[in-house]
């Protein structure tokens, strides 16, 4: 049942005592539902309709001004927080935490109070938009906070789970983006566009970027080729080659992601880590195309490469390319 009390309790806990306010809400064991009902929607609506408010106030626009995209931004925003605390409860088996749903949902509905705040005060002449930003950094920084003491993720996976929960959302809120823009163009569509630019430029987005203009180059390769399907010696030397490099920028980018677990990572350290693990999953590609390769005849060789080892014999081909394997076979296995 709805309390309103509750409600006044735990966002000003939030706000006045954000180091311990994890701790009590973790004691009273409460259900996803419950957090819903006296945190969540109050909160999230409230903010909506106080954001509305100023808006009509002040002449300027929440939202675009659109009622229809009010209302569905606010679905979604709610829909958003069980998005988000199934990523955090997922993975958080995946990184040698507790999995407890109930948990994962107060971590977000706790951390987004701040974030909500923001929302409401956007629509304010001049800073409201800057206050929106920065509230919402702080609801991320809260969230990374509690999800140790919510879903006991071990110290030495914080950062790596963190990291690993945001870019699973932003790749889903993007898709959601997506549709929106399809739904309310031309305006929506206007807006993101602005957006993007802007936010490319940044730090933040540095490292995301680059790795998206990596990808989209290497996907644009074609390779034909050419014989009968044996490889050749400077193929398969390029092919280990490759391989090598990707072995050692793995290796750097972990010991990375090792030294941030052994100290408190500041905010930039949080985004800028979020580029760091797509670059750790794009390493073989990022090698590729860096040096002038083409990301579709590298995949030919290896493919390649990889039935020689299984068949070895099995006929002419096979066998000349397991030969050649078999002279670059320890720099090969040892950038497995």
């Amino acid at each position: 049942m709805f309390d309103i009390q509750q409600t006044i309790k735990w966002v000003t806990a939030v706000l006045q005592d954000p180091h311990g306010v994890a701790a009590s809400y973790k004691s009273i064991d409460a259900q996803w539902r419950t957090t819903f009902i006296q945190v969540t929607l109050p909160v999230v609506v409230a903010a909506y309709a106080i954001a509305a408010i100023i808006g009509l106030l002040t002449g300027g626009s929440f939202l675009f001004g659109s009622f229809t995209f009010i209302i569905f931004s606010l679905l979604w925003g709610l829909a958003w927080g069980f998005v988000v605390a199934f990523i955090f409860d997922y993975l958080a088996g995946t990184f040698g935490g507790k999995r407890d749903f109930n948990s994962a949902y107060a971590t977000v509905a706790l951390a987004m109070i701040p974030a909500s705040i923001g929302t409401a005060i956007s629509p304010l002449p001049w800073l409201g938009w800057l206050l929106s930003i920065a509230a919402s950094i702080y609801s991320l920084v809260l969230a990374y906070r509690f999800l140790p003491v919510f879903l006991e993720i071990p110290e030495v996976s914080r950062v790596k789970h963190f990291v690993a929960s945001i870019l699973v959302a932003i790749v889903i809120n993007i898709l959601v983006s997506l549709t929106l823009a399809q739904l309310f163009a031309p305006v929506v569509m206007s807006s993101l566009d602005t957006n993007i630019s802007n936010s490319q430029e940044t730090g933040i987005f540095g490292g995301v970027k680059r790795q998206a203009d990596i990808t989209e180059q290497a996907l644009s390769d074609v390779y034909e080729p050419t014989g009968d399907g044996k490889l050749s010696d400077s193929q398969v030397e390029r092919y280990a080659n490759v391989m090598r490099k990707t072995h050692e920028l793995r290796q750097r980018m972990d010991a990375k992601f090792e030294n941030m677990d052994q100290k408190e990572p500041s905010v930039s350290d949080i985004f800028g880590s979020i580029g760091g693990v797509m670059r750790l999953a794009n390493a073989e590609m990022e090698v590729v195309k860096t040096g002038d390769g083409n990301w579709a005849e590298h995949q030919w060789v290896k493919s390649q490469l990889e039935t020689a080892r299984i068949h070895q014999d099995l006929n002419n081909i096979t066998n000349h390319n397991y030969k050649l394997f078999l002279e670059y076979q320890n720099e090969i296995e040892n950038s497995e």
